[in-house]
C-alpha cells in the first residue's frame, strides 16, 4: 500500500490509515457544488477501475485545475516501457480497490480556495476494509460558481500530495530522454 516511482527512487510511504488531525475548529459543510465534484469523481473511478489500458480522464477534465489535469493527464500516458509510471490509485493513495467516498466538511486554506475532508473507502476485492483513507482536497473556485480540484494531500508524510508526486514522477530520469 505504498505509491512508488518505478525510477529507481526509493518508494514513498503515502498511506497511513489514522485520522487526518483537525487543528481547531471542525469542518463546516462545503457547498454543494464543490461536493458534487468530488463525488462526481468517485462515482468515475469507482465504475472504471476495473477497466484494462491506459486511465482516460478527459470525462474528468472539468473536475481539476488545468494543471493539475496536464500532469495528471502526461503521468498516466507513461507505462513500464517508459521507466516509470503510476502503479496505484492516486485518489486513495492506495493499491486496492476503491469503494466510494465522503466529503467530511471544509475548511478555509487560503485565497478563496477550501480543503475539503474527504473519507475513501477502500479495500481488497469486494470487502471493504473498514478504515476509511482520510485525504484532504485543495480546492479553487472557478468564479462561476463551480469548484476544481488542485491538489490532494495524503496521510502519514507531512506535506506529501498530489503534485508533488507527479512533479517527481514527470522528472525526465535522463536529461537526453524526451518527456512523452
Amino acid at each position: 500500500m505504498v505509491l512508488r516511482i518505478a525510477a529507481g527512487c526509493s518508494g514513498l510511504l503515502l498511506l497511513a490509515l489514522a485520522p487526518l488531525s483537525t487543528a481547531g475548529a471542525g469542518p463546516v459543510p462545503c457547498p454543494a457544488a464543490l461536493t458534487a465534484q468530488i463525488d462526481g469523481l468517485y462515482r468515475w473511478q469507482v465504475a472504471r477501475q476495473d477497466a484494462s489500458g491506459a486511465i482516460d480522464l478527459t470525462s474528468q477534465r472539468e473536475r481539476f485545475t488545468p494543471a493539475l489535469y496536464q500532469q495528471l493527464d502526461d503521468a498516466f500516458r507513461l507505462s513500464p516501457a517508459d521507466g516509470r509510471f503510476v502503479d496505484s490509485d492516486v485518489f486513495s493513495g492506495t493499491q486496492v480497490r476503491t469503494f466510494g467516498a465522503r466529503v467530511l466538511g471544509c475548511a478555509p486554506a487560503g485565497q478563496d480556495s477550501l480543503e475539503a475532508q474527504v473519507s475513501v473507502e477502500v479495500g481488497l476485492l469486494n470487502r471493504p476494509s473498514g478504515t476509511p483513507v482520510q485525504l484532504r482536497y485543495r480546492m479553487q473556485p472557478t468564479g462561476t460558481g463551480a469548484w476544481r480540484i488542485a491538489d490532494i494531500s495524503y496521510p502519514g508524510e507531512p506535506g506529501f500530495t498530489l503534485t508533488r508526486f507527479l512533479s517527481e514522477l514527470l522528472e525526465s530520469p535522463n536529461k537526453n530522454q524526451p518527456r512523452r
